[in-house]
Parts: structure tokens; sequence; C-alpha cells
């Protein structure tokens, strides 16, 4: 049985796409993650405002806080995927390589599970994996993201 892992990660809206958490394979050793579930919900005070959400494969993870994944089994070995919230620079986002996009009200939770074989797989190439990422004109409410993933 694979090793899985969970990890969370937040941010402010900002009027330009910024992201929540991103996960990816590292340098030291390349594997591939797969994503089986994630869960999208407002952190701020309930309001009618409607939020652009992407999931988008990057490239390269740009600047952020490193986040610890948490063991679902504690018998698993640390997990190898890089995870990071609070980005202070975008990642690099691959064009046209979105998985999922869709607008959500902040007073909404959204939560995808993956169909058994239909997981979301990172490539084994160093710093490669997704990104979660929102937009919004005026909110500068609080956002999180929620991957549970297994390598």
């Amino acid at each position: 049985m694979s090793n899985r892992y969970a990890a969370f990660g937040n941010q402010n809206l900002a009027a330009t796409s910024i992201t929540a958490l991103t996960l990816a394979s590292n340098a030291t050793v390349a594997h591939r993650n797969y994503l089986h579930e994630y869960i999208i919900a407002d952190e701020g005070t309930p309001a009618d405002n409607v939020v652009l959400h992407t999931l988008q494969r990057c490239s390269a993870l740009g600047t952020n806080t490193l986040v610890t994944a948490t063991k679902l089994d504690p018998a698993d070995r640390v997990a190898q995927a890089l995870c990071g919230e609070n980005h202070t620079a975008e990642p690099t986002y691959t064009a046209a390589e979105e998985l999922a996009e869709f607008a959500l009200n902040t007073r909404a939770t959204f939560r995808w599970v993956a169909a058994p074989g239909s997981e979301i797989v990172t490539p084994a190439t160093a710093a490669n994996g997704v990104g979660w990422a929102a937009l919004h004109a005026s909110a500068t409410t609080a956002w999180g993201v929620q991957a549970l993933w297994a390598e």
C-alpha cells in the first residue's frame, strides 16, 4: 500500500491570482504524487462574493513557506512531496494545464474526490506539481486548501 498524506495551505485573496498551496516532487527524491482529494474553503467572514479558483500544473514552486505534510498512517515514512503556502512569488504555472477552474461563492465549501483510478498525478520531476490559486477583484478574505495524496 502507498504512503498517504495531508497538507493545508492558506492565503489572502487578491485582485490577481494568488496561490494558497502547492504540492510537488522534490529535487532529492523525484517521485510521483497521486492527488485523490482536496477541499477549498473560505476562512473569513461569510459574504456573497464569487471567487475564481484554479488548480493548475506548475513547473517551479515560487517563493513560499514550507508546509510539513501530515502522515495519515503514523507508520508511514515522512512525505517526500514539497508543499508550500503563503506565496510571496507565484509558482510558474504551465500554460493550458488547468486541471480545474470554477467560480465558488465564499459562503460555500468545495470538496473534490477522485473516482478510483482517476487521481491527478504529478510528474517525477523536481519542483513539478500542482498549485491552487484564486482571485477576486475586491474581496480580501483568507481562504484555504487541504490536499490529500499518496506517494
